[in-house]
């Protein structure tokens, strides 16, 4: 389940504001931060770490039990970097089963294995919902991923027409990676595309 009141699906700035954004934590980073309050987390290990995953999941399995970390990832399917693509996807069900047995959703990280990432959400068939974090994709591929039941998160870098094409209840945004952009800028831009998008089909 996503959980309510959060805007900022998925960043790595541990100053964003408590409670609206998932902040992502390394496995082996440490103790969760005690402070601030309500500040919500996620962990997992992240595909192009993929080939330490033996040794990094049994850190996984103890964080991810913690009522602060609200969502399982990110994790998922590179082809460009990390363990081989078989290593990658057993990593990757471990996650989605682990997001299922806690009931949290899963962030999903995707690089050029859409067809292996949708084959897997297929046989697992997940309660939890997957998001596909920072998807700069096309319209196409965007609608074969809602139509699996996926959540879409829209980053900085984004396609405009696919922006267009979400469903709101399953569109999502985030800042990830990037301290100079604020979840703010990131929604009037999605916004704006969407709205642009609205006034071409009128």
């Amino acid at each position: 389940m996503i959980p309510t009141g959060v805007r900022d699906i998925h960043t790595h700035n541990l100053h964003a504001p408590a409670g609206s954004a998932i902040v992502n934590i390394e496995p082996d980073a440490g103790p969760i931060p005690a402070t601030p309050a309500g500040a919500l987390y996620s962990t997992g290990v992240h595909p192009w770490r993929s080939a330490e995953g033996a040794e990094l999941w049994p850190l996984v399995e103890r964080l991810a039990a913690d009522d602060r970390i609200a969502a399982i990832g990110e994790a998922g399917l590179d082809r460009l970097r990390g363990a081989s693509l078989p290593e990658q996807i057993e990593l990757m069900e471990r996650h989605a089963r682990l997001a299922d047995s806690l009931a949290k959703p899963l962030i999903v990280h995707c690089v050029r294995a859409w067809a292996e990432l949708l084959e897997l959400h297929r046989r697992l068939r997940p309660v939890q919902p997957w998001i596909i974090h920072g998807f700069r994709g096309a319209p196409a591929l965007a609608e074969q991923l809602l139509r699996a039941g996926m959540h879409i998160s829209l980053g900085p870098h984004f396609n405009p027409a696919t922006a267009a094409a979400i469903p709101a209840g399953r569109l999502l945004l985030e800042t990830d990676d990037d301290p100079t952009v604020s979840i703010e800028q990131v929604a009037a831009a999605v916004a704006a595309a969407r709205a642009s998008s609205a006034e071409l089909s009128n």
